[in-house]
């Protein structure tokens, strides 16, 4: 629902969306952080409610953060092969944003901010949050069901459905194989940022 959240802000400040300065409708992509920042924070609530100590479930540590680093980059790096590879395979049925098209400093925007935001926030919730809710259901099954989750906040763009699955399944398994979020929110952040620097770069994920 960001589109329309964004619409209705737009219609709070300047009575019409259309009626918004160039200038602001030109860097509204700069605000989608704050979707998965606001998860970020839902999560860290619930998660104070049940007495979990979010700094352990993170694990950021000196004898768990440099295998935490190695495993997050190689899945990361994965994770930017499985998006590629799903994306051109969607490219044959539904639209895939130009994203190419936009300018580098959005890519740029896209490569630190807008994927260290969402790595951490959106973890917090579907790997953190939600794992530790469901703790009693089949590991399995939990697996699956956060992958859907996440898969289904990317519904906004249909294109991104498989391959954001795919992935939440992936870092699914590294929450749960280490019991730290810190080797998901790796994997997840540099998966964003290297999709930011392949659009940077100028390729067309789409292949068209």
């Amino acid at each position: 629902n960001s589109g329309p959240i964004i619409v209705f802000g737009l219609s709070a400040v300047y009575g019409d969306p259309a009626a918004a300065p160039a200038s602001v409708l030109q860097n509204l992509i700069y605000v989608s952080p704050v979707f998965p920042l606001v998860l970020g924070l839902l999560a860290v609530a619930r998660l104070k409610i049940g007495n979990v100590n979010i700094c352990a479930s993170i694990g950021f540590s000196g004898k768990t953060l440099p295998r935490d680093m190695l495993v997050g980059a190689i899945a990361g790096i994965v994770s930017v092969g499985i998006a590629v590879t799903s994306l051109r395979i969607a490219a044959h049925y539904v639209d895939v944003p130009p994203m190419h098209l936009l300018p580098p400093p959005v890519h740029l925007y896209f490569m630190t901010i807008g994927a260290l935001v969402p790595g951490v926030c959106e973890e917090l919730f579907f790997r953190g949050m939600m794992m530790k809710v469901g703790i009693r259901l089949p590991r399995v099954a939990i697996i699956v069901l956060t992958a859907i989750a996440f898969s289904v906040w990317h519904i906004g763009t249909p294109a991104y459905l498989p391959h954001t699955f795919l992935l939440g399944l992936i870092f699914g398994v590294l929450a749960n194989a280490t019991g730290r979020l810190a080797p998901s929110m790796i994997a997840h952040t540099i998966a964003n940022a290297g999709m930011g620097l392949l659009l940077l770069s100028g390729f067309n994920i789409a292949g068209q």
